[in-house]
């Protein structure tokens, strides 16, 4: 069985592309169950974030994997181009070193940034609930989750933390020079949102706006911040008084459009700044092109990152030691699962002998108590765990040093096992309830 990774991100393709893969994959547990639905797919799983959009697929075929995926995301008639084409492939040990490089934060936009662990986590919640992760990536992702937290805690990569909103409010800062007396318009209850609030208050912003889809949400935020509630629909009539607008909400599609609200920008005295930090995008580009209007998406608040935001470069080279023993730990588990079907079907065959031997000497000593015969099957299990734990034990450490092979071709040979091939078992997997 492979592990392969398809996957973009956005250092190897712009927001236009990565929004189209988002919205291929809103529906997540559908594309999971498509997935795995095909033959040649034994597992999947799915993480999609603001940066990225990457799918994990075991399978004893990497060909198999990509028509497989290329028939599921296919599905998009209105695409230019098939999706798949802007996707990169990584496999065993690189796309696991890239799981745990994400977990950690040393992939996102912003390193060391902590949403990224909740996001590793909602993508294997996901694939479990589509039942869609097997061993391999249940284990996978549990493993790169405790990466995530261990380069965290031992490297201090986090001490300082960043994100999105803390990009969008610097670049609020060097736009407006200082942020006392500014007003800000925020688009979204979530997440993102509310901690750019909390930011803007710490700069000394005094007056916002929270929209969000419902009254209520909005109301409960604004309580919170000392601000001013309305829906999605009062935006038009909020952006005569705001300096600036940060928005960052789920929608799959534009909250703010060109035709709807130029007319009422035309109409403004002085400039407005506007930070779109939502995945698929939140405001029209078209909007960037009026006079007076400064758009900024997430591709834009990258060089902030890169300027202000850099991570010392100690403290990327421990995380990267830490994420290298964590793959070797990772691997060494993978190998000694592939020599599993081999001592299971070791154990199956001794535990068959043992019971024909026992059934066949118990006949004969049918003068035995109950008590005196459960001893003697005792004394047998004892003699078959003493006889294969050696071997087991032996058999597992090669694997793990990448030496099992050998050792099980001949184990299978001398005891005439057939061991249940990796294929055989996803598919018998596939088919228990």
């Amino acid at each position: 069985m492979q592990l392969v990774l398809f996957g973009t991100d956005h250092r190897r393709t712009p927001v236009a592309v990565r929004e189209r893969l988002a919205r291929a994959v809103h529906d997540v547990e559908g594309v999971l169950s498509a997935l795995v639905s095909a033959p040649a797919v034994a597992e999947a799983a799915v993480l999609s974030t603001c940066n990225r959009v990457e799918f994990y697929m075991v399978g004893p075929d990497e060909t198999g994997l990509s028509a497989a995926l290329q028939d599921v995301l296919g599905r998009d008639a209105s695409a230019e181009e098939p999706l798949t084409a802007h996707l990169v492939r990584s496999s065993g040990d690189e796309a696991v070193r890239h799981l745990f490089r994400v977990a950690s934060g040393l992939e996102s936009l912003v390193p060391g940034e902590k949403q990224v662990l909740g996001q590793v986590r909602e993508a294997v919640r996901a694939a479990r609930q589509a039942h869609s992760a097997g061993p391999v990536l249940n284990r996978l992702f549990d493993h790169a989750l405790a990466c995530g937290r261990r380069v965290r805690a031992e490297t201090g990569i986090d001490r300082h933390p960043v994100s999105l909103s803390h990009a969008a409010v610097h670049l609020a800062r060097e736009h407006f020079g200082a942020l006392d007396g500014r007003s800000f318009l925020i688009i979204g209850s979530g997440k993102m949102g509310t901690i750019a609030a909390g930011l803007l208050q710490k700069a000394g912003v005094r007056h916002f706006t929270i929209a969000s889809r419902t009254l209520a949400r909005a109301c409960e935020l604004a309580r919170r911040w000392g601000a001013r509630p309305l829906t999605l629909r009062h935006i038009p009539a909020a952006l005569a008084d705001v300096d600036a607008v940060i928005s960052a909400t789920a929608a799959p599609h534009y909250i703010l459009e060109r035709a709807d609200l130029e007319a009422t920008l035309r109409r403004r005295a002085r400039p407005l700044l506007i930070i779109d930090l939502a995945v698929p995008r939140d405001v029209d580009p078209a909007l960037g092109e009026l006079p007076g209007i400064t758009l900024v998406d997430v591709d834009g608040l990258q060089a902030v990152v890169e300027r202000n935001l850099a991570m010392r470069h100690n403290t990327r080279q421990a995380a990267e030691r830490l994420i290298a023993e964590e793959v070797d730990a990772f691997r060494a588990w993978l190998a000694t699962r592939r020599v599993a079907p081999t001592i299971a079907a070791l154990r199956e065959r001794a535990e068959a002998i043992r019971q024909a031997e026992l059934e066949r000497a118990l006949r004969r000593l049918d003068h035995l108590s109950p008590r005196d015969r459960e001893v003697v099957a005792a004394l047998s299990r004892r003699l078959i765990n003493r006889l294969l734990h050696e071997p087991t034990v032996r058999l597992r450490a090669e694997a793990a040093h990448g030496n099992g092979e050998p050792y099980r071709q001949v184990i299978e040979e001398l005891f005439g096992l057939r061991a249940v091939p990796p294929a055989e078992e996803a598919a018998s997997r596939r088919a228990t309830p």
